[in-house]
């Protein structure tokens, strides 16, 4: 079949089950843009209807049987289920749009060249911790139907298309608002209608004829972007540095600084905001880590800003070990960079 007669047999699948597409949003298919508009849609038009038959979630019927740990590995052995059953299954129309196999051919490519660029970065770090997760998975759920590629291609299609509905509903996968891209001045929002629970996708002004369609996929930084969806943003007004950070053994402080960190429930770990700013709790966790006397725990003390200037030399100097030309990745690693350097620049 061709990319146009499986989208219209999508499309079709869409509203034999109940949803509705309005006549002017098409998924662009071949250029990979998402959703756009084929002739201008006026303002607070509902541009897709997806009942609730087909969000998929825990709570659906087919995913009665499906018994995992977490809600995501759900997800997961749900796709890989029915990816499986080809054509026979009731959901293929979507699944052979979502282009599982491609997915798999160039995500290992993908990934392995984006550790190389940034395996000095926290992203890195991330990443090993992710895939080590994803090994243990496999290992433990025993998907003898599929191989590791695939597996980690489609804990990336989960993650990269999950949505995160309100209130008490799980995490849900929902098939042609899924294909909707993000932007921080995003034209259109979904919502749950409170009768029916259908999923609508409303434009928020007047579309052009073929402006992309857009949502918000949250007030998220440039490393969760590129984590999970494997996109960055030039200019990122959300986009902060976490800094990972422990205690050393041999701290003579060690146990009551460990008792203090527990009390106050700090995570391990800074985060300095765009302009270079640590958060309260982080500022909370430095002046613990840095004190050398206990009279000097949890006050801003001499060992403060040297503690601190020595952290993001290091990591700064990690940073400019990583590098690549590929924009996406190229605007987080100058974002990090530019993030670390005003947070040293602030310290002095």
């Amino acid at each position: 079949m061709s990319v146009n007669s499986d989208y219209l047999s999508f499309h079709n699948w869409i509203k034999t089950n109940g949803g509705q597409i309005h006549e002017n949003v098409k998924i662009d298919v071949k250029e990979e843009r998402g959703l756009f508009a084929t002739d201008t849609i006026e303002s607070y038009a509902a541009l897709v209807t997806v009942p609730r038959s087909l969000i998929v979630n825990n709570q659906h019927s087919d995913l009665s049987t499906v018994h995992t740990d977490t809600e995501r590995q759900g997800l997961m052995m749900f796709l890989i289920r029915e990816y499986t059953k080809g054509d026979a299954s009731f959901w293929f129309p979507w699944i052979k749009l979502l282009n599982v196999d491609k997915e798999a051919d160039e995500l290992l490519k993908i990934k392995m060249h984006l550790f190389d660029c940034v395996e000095h970065s926290t992203l890195g770090q991330a990443l090993t911790a992710r895939y080590q997760q994803l090994q243990e998975e496999y290992e433990q759920l025993n998907f003898t139907e599929t191989n590791f590629e695939l597996f980690c291609a489609v804990d990336h299609l989960v993650w990269s298309r999950v949505l995160d509905l309100p209130e008490s509903e799980p995490l849900s996968l929902v098939p042609f608002i899924d294909f909707a891209n993000h932007s921080l001045n995003a034209n259109a929002r979904w919502f749950l209608d409170d009768e029916t629970r259908n999923l609508i996708l409303r434009s928020e002004q007047i579309l052009k004829s073929g402006e992309e369609i857009t949502i918000n996929y949250g007030l998220k930084s440039n490393e969760e972007l590129l984590y999970l969806y494997g996109f960055t943003l030039s200019d990122n007004p959300n986009d902060r540095v976490t800094l990972p950070v422990s205690l050393l053994p041999d701290d003579v402080l060690l146990a009551d600084k460990l008792r203090l960190i527990q009390e106050l429930n700090l995570p391990p770990r800074l985060t300095l905001n765009c302009n270079g700013h640590l958060n309260e709790q982080s500022n909370r966790l430095v002046k613990i880590l840095s004190a050398q006397t206990h009279t000097s725990i949890d006050i801003e003390n001499e060992y403060y800003k040297p503690y601190l200037l020595n952290l993001f030399s290091e990591y700064l100097n990690e940073l400019n070990a990583c590098s690549d030309d590929e924009k996406f990745i190229k605007y987080y690693l100058d974002s990090q960079k530019c993030i670390v350097q005003k947070a040293i620049d602030n310290l002095k």
